[in-house]
């Protein structure tokens, strides 16, 4: 499994609407072959969005980039004007995992 953390610097008063858009796009990236799971995670002062998806594999998660479906949920434009640099994606392979069920079943 991997992990790709998206660091997205927004601009002030920004951050909500980025947020915005990933609860509102539904369908593109939850229904692709490989897809785990993803979290958005907004910074305690607002200036930072962090997108972080997890995939079975590398290759699931370049076919994504690869797809219509990316174009798709990429291309609607408008997001770029709520940034305030750069975003910095990071891939990760996952090597450690560890989730509330295991602490329960080991009581």
């Amino acid at each position: 499994m991997i992990a790709i953390t998206n660091s997205l610097p927004v601009k002030e008063g920004a951050a909500d609407d980025i947020v915005e858009r990933f609860a509102g796009s539904r369908g593109h990236v939850q229904d692709f072959p490989g897809f785990i799971s993803m979290e958005v995670l907004l910074s305690e002062d607002a200036t930072e969005v962090l997108v972080i998806t997890r995939w079975e594999s590398p290759e699931a998660f370049d076919a994504w980039v690869g797809s219509e479906e990316f174009r798709q949920a990429h291309g609607r434009g408008g997001a770029g004007d709520s940034l305030s640099g750069h975003p910095k994606m990071t891939r990760y392979e996952v090597a450690v995992q560890r989730d509330s069920s295991e602490a329960r079943s080991a009581s």
